[in-house]
């Protein structure tokens, strides 16, 4: 195999991106899909990943034969759960190819083997905190039994809000009023659009959640004020965690003396996590750094690293 092409994929709920760069590194293509969460609908990211990468290729001008030939890494939300991964990659078309968790490229592609945690926070979340090449994730569990912070989780907690607002067990405010009357104020039909409803769907009314707040809706502002508590909270624990277990061990002098040196860089990142970035407290805020890299990139440096693997055992 001589001279391939690269693509990487980050896929997620909300959508999906693909680049594909060429054998001497430039980009030549990049190309947005649909939704692609293995753990939710596994069909239609699957189908969605697929349109994704053949819109890259086409956009990139490859024929059949240089897809066959390129070296590809997807990153996609779910990939960790069960045989997702296996089943997918089945369906890749590459000479070599890997598939892993969202989670794993935005890892790569922000801290690298670099010290310092990240808040990953979009459509869903987890969080990571790295030093001395040792992890400590938590989160990211999906939006049923986890995804603190995440859209989805806030676009949940609107609508609890607005049900018990209707109620009479809690407060109302003039968001909530405004989401009943737009579903007709009809509780059930707010039931039935949750039965149904994906975790992007749900993170649609982050965004108006973001906004209240802002104009000093009550309900808003203790939802968004929870979040950030909680972002604080567990980004602490992580951090605290990750602490001990270094200091417990006995080969331990450079990550410590790095520890005792500097505090390492927060990353937020994501469309929620940056608009969180105002919001934390300001020893939280003092830390925040902007990250070199992504999710896509991270893929794309992972694609790399596996096709440098294959030649030094080919």
């Amino acid at each position: 195999m001589t001279n391939p092409h690269f693509l990487a994929l980050d896929g997620g709920g909300t959508g999906c991106r693909a680049i594909i760069c060429g054998p001497d590194g430039n980009e030549i293509s990049r190309v947005a899909g649909g939704g692609a969460n293995l753990t939710s609908d596994f069909e239609a990211a699957a189908r969605n990943i697929r349109d994704t990468i053949m819109a890259a290729c086409r956009e990139a001008g490859l024929d059949e034969a240089a897809i066959s030939a390129s070296i590809a890494v997807l990153g996609v939300a779910g990939a960790e759960v069960g045989d997702s991964a296996l089943r997918l990659s089945a369906q890749l078309p590459f000479a070599m190819s890997q598939v892993v968790s969202d989670q794993d490229i935005t890892i790569t592609g922000v801290l690298g083997q670099n010290d310092g945690t990240l808040a990953q926070i979009g459509t869903g979340s987890f969080f990571v905190t790295q030093c001395d090449t040792r992890t400590r994730r938590a989160g990211g569990h999906g939006f049923i039994l986890g995804d603190e912070c995440s859209g989805g989780w806030l676009g949940r907690e609107v609508l609890r809000a607005t049900l018990r607002a209707y109620d009479g067990t809690a407060a109302s405010s003039l968001l909530t009023n405004a989401i009943m009357a737009e579903f007709d104020d009809d509780p059930h039909k707010i039931v039935l659009f949750a039965r149904d409803a994906s975790a992007a769907a749900f993170a649609g009314y982050a965004p108006r959640l973001f906004s209240a707040a802002q104009d000093g809706d009550v309900i808003a502002s203790a939802i968004i004020n929870q979040a950030v508590h909680d972002l604080e909270r567990i980004v602490a624990i992580i951090e605290s965690e990750d602490a001990e277990a270094e200091n417990s061990g006995a080969e331990n002098t450079g990550a410590e003396n790095k520890r005792k040196g500097a505090t390492p860089p927060l990353f937020l990142c994501g469309g929620v996590g940056e608009r969180f970035i105002p919001l934390v407290g300001e020893n939280f805020r003092d830390r925040i750094a902007v990250p070199d890299g992504d999710g896509i990139s991270g893929a794309l440096i992972m694609a790399r690293n596996l096709y440098k693997t294959g030649q030094d055992h080919g």
